[in-house]
């Protein structure tokens, strides 16, 4: 299943490169926004680079019981937007020569995991990551639905989530085929922290929110859970808005734990390739496979084509919370979106939106 896109090596040289754009139409992102989002809808906040400018925009409550409006530097979860954050790491583990893609994550893994988890005695660091490894996806877990709904504050562990998908059966065998399990990235912060000898958390700290100057940016941990962020919000059978900011359904972990404001999360994916990868790392990180559904998935990135050409990045939405971040490497623009509202549709047509203006073609 492993292959290059054809425009993989084109992408590559783009990304190594930087594209001085025309000015930001500042009046007509805000329009953007205001027609989006009314001032009494949940939160939303939109952040636009083209590489020499830069626009962010807030509209709407951060929390309703206390009607609250948000403010563009307002914490958010991001949920699997985190996924290539952690790649980042293992890629630079591997570029210092602590581990190999093609290593079995056998190698790193406690010998329970390696027994009672499907493929964990095949699958390699490359297929855990680029979702090939066929392992079983944890939040499709009945044990691990029914423990959320028993005591949905539960502080979940990466090796907790792990152990209810023991003696599940896998989708297939690994390196086959493509299916996004969210375990993949639990197993990928065991072999960090195992390697590592340090946490997720302050690995992601030194390795990416410190040199990148994401300074709002952290990993949420049980002693910081829920805390300084927006509140988040589901919608019930009778369109009332439930918030569920304090549902805890495995945030806090690898596979969707991170917590970030806008401003700075747009400062990742120009990162990967100023400061975080080297050349051959990000060639890695953009060798893709079919992801099934039109597009393709790297190691933790996604990639595929979109209304206005090439694009890498990832979505994510967790307890209440939607996310979105975009690049265009052609154009060197950015998008961004965080709202608090997990049943919104509006964050896919937003992110067009927000690109056709960033290109003047609104």
């Amino acid at each position: 299943m492993r292959y290059f896109l054809p425009a993989i090596s084109v992408l590559l040289l783009v990304l190594l490169s930087v594209h001085a754009q025309d000015e930001l139409d500042t009046d007509e992102l805000r329009l953007l926004l205001e027609d989006f989002v009314f001032e009494d809808d949940l939160a939303v906040v939109l952040f636009v680079s083209n590489g020499t400018e830069s626009w962010i925009g807030a509209r709407g409550l951060a929390d309703i019981e206390n009607d609250s409006a948000v403010q563009s530097d307002d914490l958010f979860r991001i949920g699997s937007v985190t996924k290539p954050l952690v790649a980042t790491i293992m890629l630079q583990m591997v570029d210092d020569g602590e581990i190999s893609l093609d290593d079995l994550i056998a190698e790193y893994l406690p010998d329970a995991v390696v027994a009672n988890v499907e493929n964990a005695d095949e699958a390699t660091v490359r297929q855990m990551l680029q979702m090939t490894s066929g392992i079983f996806n944890y939040t499709e877990s009945d044990i691990f639905d029914d423990a959320t709904n028993a005591n949905p504050n539960r502080a979940w562990t990466a090796a907790e989530t792990i152990e209810t998908i023991y003696g599940e059966e896998s989708y297939f065998a690994s390196g086959t085929d493509y299916y996004y399990s969210n375990s993949n990235y639990n197993l990928a912060q065991m072999i960090i922290e195992d390697v590592t000898g340090i946490s997720l958390a302050d690995n992601l700290e030194t390795r990416i929110f410190q040199p990148l100057g994401m300074d709002s940016c952290f990993l949420e941990t049980p002693e910081r859970f829920a805390q300084g962020i927006v509140r988040g919000y589901t919608q019930d059978d009778n369109d009332n808005w439930d918030d569920v900011t304090d549902y805890n359904d495995g945030v806090g972990m690898a596979d969707g734990g991170v917590i970030c404001n806008a401003e700075d999360l747009a400062k990742f994916l120009p990162g990967l390739r100023d400061t975080l990868l080297s050349e051959a790392m990000l060639e890695e990180m953009l060798d893709t496979v079919d992801d099934g559904a039109g597009g393709a998935y790297g190691l933790g990135m996604g990639y595929d084509e979109g209304e206005f050409g090439m694009q890498v990045g990832h979505d994510g939405s967790t307890s209440g919370f939607q996310s979105n971040m975009v690049y265009l490497p052609d154009e060197d623009i950015v998008v961004v979106i965080l709202t608090n509202n997990f049943d919104s549709d509006l964050v896919e047509e937003l992110t067009i939106e927000a690109q056709a203006i960033a290109l003047g073609e609104y």
